[in-house]
C-alpha cells in the first residue's frame, strides 16, 4: 500500500471502508446505512437528488424506500461521521444531498488523479510516470464497493474497473517504454485472462511477448483471440490488431518501444465541484451525441445566442442531450445551471413563475419583474425542459434572455417557440453507427440471452427502419429477452405495413410504429389498461391506479399489469414503489384513449385524489403533518390536474372541495399563485353556495399571502357575506376572520380585535373549539394586544393557544403561536425563554418545511442577540450570520406569507446597526456567511449557541 500522506476517509476501491483521520476503520452502521453513503460517495461533490438517492438504495422494490426513512439514514450517518472524526460532510443541498470531502479523500480520486498526472509525465520522465502509476494503482484492493449489492454500485464498480484496467495498460505501456518486456508480459497475462476478449490488452501482450523474445508465443496469442472472437462474437480481430499480427509476423522495427504518449489515456476524471445538473450515469452511456453536446456548448458561450431550442421528435434524445449540455456547460457560468421541468404545467402562465420559484424568487408582487432584477446581474444557464405545449408562455421568457446579458436559456421542445432572438437546433436522429451500439448496449443491459454486435446486419435494418430514434430503438432492444433481432425486425415491420408506411415514415409515425408495435405485443386486457394510465400527472402509486383501472382490472391483479407494463419499457418504476409514463408513451397512450374510456378514467382519478385531499387535510392542521406535507408534495401535480379536470368536466364543485383541503399545503410550501388560479376558476362556475365559500377564502388567504391585501379582503367579504345569508356555520369563520387579518396589516388594531373576537365566537358555535382557527384566532388576538402595549394579555392568550396547538400535535399552530410568544417574552425581559422558544419553533419549521417562517424566527433571534448576547455565542458575529441566513430565505420563499406577523422592524435594523458598530467590517462578512449557508446549518445556528 502506498504511503497514506494525507488522509483517505474513503475508500471505494473494494469493500466499502470509511476511516477516520488516523487511519483506523469506522463503524457507520447497518447495510442501509453503507449503502446510502456509498450513492453519495460515487457522486461526491455533486448534488444527488432524494428522489436519485431512494432509487439507488431503495431500488424497484422501494419498500422502504421514504422521503422520511432517507432523512434518518442520512441524519444517523451525520452523525456517525461527526463521532468518529472522519473529514467528510454530508450536506443538504436542493434538491437533495451533497458528500463533500477534501481534495483526495476518497481512493477512486486518487486513482483517477494519479492515472492522469503518470499519463501527462510520459514524455519528459517515464520513471517518475511509472512512480506516479505504481502508487496509483496501490490503491486498488478488489472489485469496487464489492459489498454494496444495489445497481448503481455495479454500474460505478464497472466505471472503475475500466479505469484501472486503463491504468494496467498504460503500466505496461511504460514497462515497455523502459525496456521491461519480462514485466509487462507478466502484467498483461493476467489482464488477458481476466478480459480475454479486450482486444486492447491482447494486442499489448502480444507486442510484449515479441520484445521479449517469444515470437512464437505472440503469434499463439493472436490465434487464441481470434478463435474466442468468432466462437463467441462470430467476427474477426478489429483491424488494430490485425495490423499488429502482419507486423509481428514481419519483424517490424516499428515495434521497438515507442513515446509512451502514445498510450490509451484514461478517461477524465469527474468535476470536483457540486453540480445542479441531474445525474444520467444510471440510463447509460449517452451514445452518438459527442459532436452535438460540443457544438451546443460552443453556441452557448455566444454572446448573440441567449435562447437556444433544441427541436426535434418525442424520443429522439432531446432531454437527455441538454442534460449532458447542461453539465459540460455548468462551469462556464458563474451562478450555475438551474433546471426547470415544464411536462407537470398546463397553463402558460405558470412557467414564469416556476423559473422564479425555480432559481429563488420570493412569492408575492409580479413574478416576472423579480425574476428580470434577480436575473439582470447573474451569469447563468437556465434548461427548461419539454417546453411545445406551452407556447404561449415564450415571448415572455425571450424578453426575459434579451434583458439579462449573462443569461443563456436552453430550452427543449418538439416545435420551435418562434421568438425573435431564438436560435435553433434541430436533432436528427443517430446515425447508424451509433444507433446500432445503443441497440446492443440497451440489450445487454435487458438481459439479452446472447452477446449482439453493433455490426451485425439484422441489427443495421433494425435501427435504419427505426430511423435512429433513441426511444424505438430503446423499446425494440428491451424485446432482446423474448425475440432477436431478426424475429423483431420481423413484427416491426407488420406494424408498419398495417400503418401502410413502408418506406421511411416522418419521424413522430416512426415513433408511434415503435410504440404501436410495443402495445400490440400487449394482451387484451394490458391494452385496454394502458392508455387509461395516461391520465396521470408526475407519477403515480398502486392505489391511484387501482382506483383508476376499477372498471378494467381487478384490484388484485393491478400491481402484475403494472410489472408487466414495466417489462415492455412503456411504464417506468420508481421507489416507492411509484410508477409513470415517459412524455413520449403518455401522450401515445392518451391517443389510444377513446372518449368514454377517457371520461372515466378522469372521473376516477378525480375521485381519488379528491378523496385523498380529503383524508390527509386533517393532517395539516394536527398529528402527521410532515408525512402529509411529503404525501401531497409528492402528488401535487396530479391534485392539479383533477382541480384543472373537475373545471373542463362540469364538476367544478369538487375541485373547489379539493382546493379547500389543499389550501394550506399551498400556504405552506408556496405555491399561491397557482392556488390562487384554481380557486378563482372555480369562481367562474355555477358551484353550490358552501363551495363558493370556501373556494372565495382560499382565493382570499393567498391573495393575502401574496400581499395583495384588497383582493384578500373582498374575496373574504364576498365569502363571510355568503356564508351568513346560507347559514354557513362552518365556512363563515373562515371567511370572516381573514378580514381581521387584513385589519392587522393594515395596523387597524380595533377592527382586528373586534373580528377575531367574534370569529372565536363563530368558531365555538360551529363546534370549532379548540380547533385551527380558534387556534390562532388567539394568537392573532394576542398580536393585536401585544400591538396595544399589553404583554402580559397577549401572552395569556398566546399561551392558551399553545396549549390547544400541542393537544393537537399541530406544529403549524405551535410555531405561528411561538412567534408572537417570542414577541411577548422579549417585551418582558425573558431573553432566555425567548431563546427556547425560538429553538422550538425552528426545529418545526425546518420539519414541515415552512422557510418563510424560519426567517421570520432568525430575525426574531438577532434581535435577541443583539439585545442579550448569550454565553458562548461568539459575541455580536451571530448578528450578521443570522440576518444573512433570514435574507437568503425570504428572497427564495413567500416572505409575505406570515403579513399578520408584526415583527418589530425597528428592533430588527438595529440589532444590524449594534453588531455593525461592534464588528466593524467583519459585520459584512458575517452576513456574506450567513446567506452561504444551507438550512441544516442555519438551524444548527438557531438551535445550538455554540454553533
Amino acid at each position: 500500500m502506498p504511503d497514506r500522506g494525507d488522509v483517505v476517509a474513503l475508500r471505494l476501491l473494494g469493500p466499502l471502508e470509511v476511516l477516520d483521520r488516523a487511519g483506523a476503520s469506522v463503524d457507520i452502521g447497518s447495510p442501509r446505512h453503507r449503502e446510502t453513503l456509498a450513492a453519495l460517495a460515487v457522486d461526491a461533490g455533486r448534488v444527488v437528488s432524494t428522489d436519485t438517492l431512494l432509487d439507488r438504495v431503495w431500488g424497484e422494490s422501494g419498500r422502504g424506500g421514504t422521503l422520511a426513512n432517507l432523512q434518518a439514514v442520512i441524519s444517523r450517518l451525520r452523525s456517525r461521521l461527526r463521532e468518529a472524526g472522519v473529514p467528510a460532510e454530508i450536506a443538504t443541498v436542493p434538491p437533495g444531498y451533497r458528500l463533500d470531502l477534501p481534495a483526495g479523500a476518497i481512493d477512486t480520486h486518487r486513482l483517477t488523479a494519479g492515472i492522469e498526472t503518470a499519463r501527462t509525465a510520459l514524455t519528459a520522465d517515464p520513471e517518475a510516470a511509472r512512480d506516479h502509476l505504481t502508487e496509483a494503482l496501490g490503491w486498488w484492493r478488489g472489485e469496487p464497493l464489492a459489498d454494496v449489492p444495489q445497481a448503481f454500485a455495479r454500474t460505478e464498480a464497472l466505471r472503475l474497473e475500466g479505469l484501472w484496467l486503463t491504468g494496467e495498460e498504460l503500466a505496461a505501456e511504460l514497462d515497455l517504454t523502459l525496456g521491461h518486456a519480462g514485466a509487462a508480459v507478466t502484467r498483461l497475462t493476467g489482464l488477458a485472462r481476466q478480459h480475454p476478449l479486450r482486444e486492447s490488452v491482447r494486442g499489448q501482450l502480444m507486442r510484449a511477448l515479441y520484445l521479449a523474445g517469444r515470437q512464437a508465443d505472440a503469434l499463439e496469442e493472436y490465434a487464441d483471440l481470434r478463435a474466442r472472437l468468432v466462437e463467441e462474437l462470430g467476427v474477426d480481430p478489429g483491424p488494430a490488431v490485425q495490423r499488429l499480427h502482419q507486423q509481428i509476423l514481419e519483424q517490424d522495427p516499428s515495434l521497438r518501444p515507442r513515446p509512451a504518449a502514445a498510450a490509451p489515456a484514461p478517461p477524465a476524471s469527474r468535476p470536483q465541484r457540486p453540480s445542479a445538473v441531474p445525474s444520467t450515469d444510471l440510463l447509460g452511456p449517452l451514445i452518438g451525441r459527442e459532436r452535438d453536446v460540443a457544438h451546443l456548448v460552443d453556441v452557448l458561450r455566444s454572446p448573440a445566442s441567449r435562447l437556444v431550442t433544441v427541436t426535434g421528435v418525442g424520443g429522439c434524445g432531446k432531454t437527455r442531450l441538454a442534460l449532458a449540455v447542461a453539465a459540460a456547460a455548468e462551469a462556464s457560468f458563474t451562478d450555475g445551471v438551474t433546471l426547470v421541468p415544464l411536462a407537470p404545467l398546463h397553463d402558460p402562465s405558470a412557467v414564469i413563475p416556476a423559473i422564479a420559484r425555480a432559481v429563488g424568487v420570493a412569492e408575492g408582487g409580479n413574478p416576472f419583474t423579480a425574476l428580470l432584477d434577480l436575473l439582470r446581474g447573474q451569469d447563468r444557464l437556465l434548461l427548461l425542459d419539454n417546453a411545445e405545449h406551452l407556447l404561449d408562455a415564450w415571448p415572455e421568457v425571450a424578453t426575459l434572455a434579451a434583458a439579462c446579458p449573462g443569461l443563456r436559456i436552453l430550452v427543449t421542445s418538439r416545435i420551435p417557440l418562434r421568438v425573435r432572438g431564438e436560435v435553433l437546433f434541430p436533432l436528427t436522429p443517430l446515425d447508424l453507427p451509433a444507433a446500432a451500439e445503443l441497440f446492443v448496449t440497451r440489450a445487454a443491459a435487458a438481459g439479452a440471452a446472447r452477446l449482439l454486435s453493433a455490426e451485425d446486419a439484422v441489427v443495421g435494418q433494425l435501427c435504419h427502419r427505426l430511423a435512429g430514434i433513441p426511444l424505438a430503438i430503446e423499446l425494440a432492444a428491451a424485446r432482446v429477452r423474448l425475440l432477436s433481432p431478426a424475429e423483431i425486425l420481423a413484427r416491426l415491420d407488420e406494424v408498419m405495413a398495417a400503418e401502410g408506411a413502408r418506406d421511411l415514415p416522418p419521424r413522430q409515425r416512426t415513433m408511434r410504429s415503435a410504440i404501436d408495435w410495443s402495445f400490440e405485443l400487449l394482451s387484451p386486457l394490458e391494452q385496454a389498461a394502458f392508455p387509461r394510465l395516461a391520465v396521470f400527472s408526475g407519477g403515480f402509486g398502486i392505489d391511484a391506479a387501482t382506483a383508476v383501472l376499477a372498471d378494467v382490472v381487478g384490484p388484485g391483479d393491478v400491481l402484475g399489469l403494472l410489472e408487466s407494463l414495466v417489462d415492455q419499457s412503456l411504464v417506468v418504476v420508481a421507489p416507492g414503489p411509484r410508477f409513470r409514463l415517459l412524455e413520449p408513451v403518455a401522450q401515445y397512450a392518451a391517443t389510444r384513449l377513446p372518449r368514454p374510456a377517457e371520461r372515466a378514467a378522469r372521473d376516477a382519478h378525480l375521485r381519488f385524489f379528491g378523496a385523498l385531499a380529503a383524508r390527509h387535510e386533517p393532517s395539516l392542521r394536527g398529528e402527521g403533518t410532515v408525512e402529509t406535507l411529503a404525501e401531497i408534495e409528492r402528488e401535487h401535480a396530479n391534485l392539479v390536474a383533477a382541480v384543472e379536470w373537475s373545471l373542463a368536466s362540469g364538476q367544478a364543485d369538487l375541485g373547489g372541495w379539493l382546493g379547500w383541503h389543499l389550501w394550506l399545503f399551498w400556504w405552506i410550501r408556496g405555491a399561491l399563485r397557482e392556488g390562487r388560479r384554481l380557486m378563482q376558476a372555480v369562481l367562474t362556475h355555477d358551484v353550490p353556495d358552501p363551495v363558493r365559500v370556501r373556494a372565495g377564502s382560499v382565493v382570499g388567504a393567498l391573495a393575502f399571502a401574496q400581499g395583495d391585501d384588497a383582493e384578500a379582503e373582498a374575496a373574504w367579504t364576498t365569502s363571510a357575506d355568503l356564508a351568513r345569508r346560507t347559514g354557513d356555520l362552518e365556512g363563515l369563520p373562515y371567511a370572516y376572520g381573514g378580514i381581521g387579518l387584513v385589519a392587522l396589516a393594515r395596523d387597524d388594531a380595533d377592527l382586528a380585535a373586534r373580528v377575531f373576537e367574534e370569529t372565536i365566537v363563530l368558531c365555538d358555535e360551529a363546534g370549532l373549539h379548540g380547533e385551527w382557527l380558534w387556534t390562532l384566532s388567539h394568537v392573532w388576538l394576542g398580536t393585536v394586544e401585544l400591538l396595544r402595549g399589553n404583554p402580559a394579555g397577549a401572552g395569556r392568550l398566546v399561551e392558551e393557544a399553545l396549549a390547544a396547538a400541542r393537544r393537537r400535535n399541530d406544529p403549524l399552530a405551535v410555531y405561528i403561536g411561538l412567534f408572537t410568544a417570542i414577541q411577548v417574552s422579549m417585551a418582558v425581559g425573558e431573553p432566555d425563554r425567548a431563546r427556547r422558544q425560538i429553538a422550538e419553533g425552528v426545529l418545526l419549521s425546518r420539519d414541515t418545511g415552512d422557510h418563510a417562517n424560519l426567517a421570520y424566527l432568525l430575525d426574531a433571534l438577532a434581535v435577541v442577540e443583539s439585545l442579550s448576547p448569550g454565553p458562548g455565542s461568539g459575541g455580536l458575529a451571530r448578528v450578521g450570520l443570522l440576518r444573512g441566513a433570514a435574507a437568503q430565505l425570504r428572497a427564495g420563499t413567500g416572505g409575505n406569507v406570515y403579513g399578520y406577523y408584526r415583527p418589530d422592524e425597528a428592533l430588527i435594523a438595529q440589532a444590524g446597526e449594534v453588531a455593525r458598530a461592534a464588528r466593524g467590517a467583519a459585520y459584512d462578512d458575517d452576513v456574506a456567511a450567513g446567506w452561504a449557508l444551507d438550512v441544516d446549518a442555519m438551524v444548527a445556528l438557531a438551535t445550538d449557541p455554540t454553533a
